[in-house]
């Protein structure tokens, strides 16, 4: 239904902010589904039953008026879209005198019809997008089907993509202003993003033909330049490493590993660069709380030691910029690392023990 009584009390909303003469909005069966006499809403109109069988302006004088049902004096206009009638607009007052502002009307209220359309296709057609794209993403394996759906909605899935995700967090901007702007920065032809989740972007990456991680990268600091400078917040970015044709879901999960890694840091992060990351996110949930029973967990009880650790490996194992941090004489720095041994049984000052505790700090974040 092009004409609904929601966008007709819009346009009826629009136009009374500017004139003051009493306006409807009639739809395809003659009922008045808009007005600004909010008693009129719902009753049939004669004249625009006419205006809708002539195809043609109608005028209304007095004599008019009094013969037909549910009219008053003024002038009714067929309302168009794609070169057919569905409503009627109608402005009452003296013909001849309220006719401009009615063609005015008329042509406001099917640039709106016209605007609100456009928006469904495009919200619809996203929908569809972003549906596809989560199959895509998480499909194991496809079939003839699956493939002919995509090259109908315009997707390359033949194409070899890898999967890029970008966290924007919580910027002042509505989800259509992010989205518009990640397409204007990245999609092409053969790369498309789509939303995720909130804040969240999945960017499918073409690397077909010539291409360059370099030259990805590049873009990505733009961006995230540009980001922080519009936003004043960092743009967390997790690109996958294995290329897929109609099945990606290895350089998804790729993307996300990376992802959270990128989060720590609101940095870059290339899957093929992670290290500790992978093996981190590799353990379970129970190993990893008994490990952390058996290092950094120990320390929670005693006043300061935890924050010493943590403040120690952040600075590097400096001695003196750890002291810094802490506001605490080089002494008091000794004495409490001496102490975080005697707990733990682990001496901080030694590669194991500092390889023992960074493991634990990264296995708490």
């Amino acid at each position: 239904m092009l004409l609904s009584p929601k966008l007709a009390g819009k346009i009826i909303n629009e136009v009374q902010t500017v004139m003051d003469e009493d306006i409807i909005v009639v739809d395809a069966n003659g009922i008045i589904i808009a007005s600004t006499q909010k008693n009129r809403i719902g009753n049939f109109h004669r004249g625009a039953q006419i205006v809708l069988q002539t195809q043609g302006k109608l005028y209304i004088d007095e004599v008019m008026e009094k013969r037909l049902e549910g009219v008053r004096m003024g002038i009714n206009m067929p309302i168009q879209f794609e070169g057919r009638i569905i409503g009627v607009i109608g402005v009452t007052g003296s013909p001849k005198e309220v006719e401009h502002f009615a063609e005015l009307i008329r042509r406001l209220t099917e640039l709106i019809i016209q605007e609100t359309v456009r928006t469904e296709q495009t919200q619809s057609k996203t929908r569809g997008l972003e549906a596809y794209f989560y199959e895509w993403a998480t499909l194991q394996a496809y079939d003839q089907h699956f493939a002919e759906r995509g090259m109908m909605l315009g997707i390359p899935v033949q194409s070899p993509h890898i999967c890029c995700f970008l966290q924007l967090g919580a910027a002042q901007a509505t989800e259509t202003e992010m989205y518009e702007r990640l397409k204007y920065h990245f999609e092409t032809g053969q790369d498309m993003i789509v939303r995720w989740g909130p804040g969240l972007y999945l960017l499918l990456k073409d690397v077909g033909a010539p291409f360059s991680e370099q030259r990805l990268n590049k873009r990505f600091v733009v961006f995230q330049q540009a980001f922080l400078k519009k936003y004043g917040q960092a743009c967390a970015i997790g690109v996958g490493k294995t290329a897929g044709t109609f099945v990606i879901h290895q350089s998804f999960i790729e993307a996300k590993k990376a992802l959270k890694a990128a989060e720590k840091s609101g940095g870059i992060v290339f899957y093929q660069d992670l290290l500790l990351d992978l093996l981190v996110e590799e353990v379970s949930e129970d190993s990893r709380k008994a490990y952390l029973e058996k290092t950094a967990e120990k320390l929670r009880g005693h006043a300061g030691l935890l924050e010493t650790l943590q403040a120690y490996l952040a600075n590097n194992l400096s001695l003196k910029e750890t002291a810094l941090e802490l506001h605490v004489h080089i002494n008091t720095l000794h004495y409490r690392l001496k102490q975080i041994t005697e707990v733990t049984g682990i001496d901080p000052k030694t590669t194991e023990g500092i390889a023992l505790f960074y493991l634990a700090v990264q296995l708490a974040e």
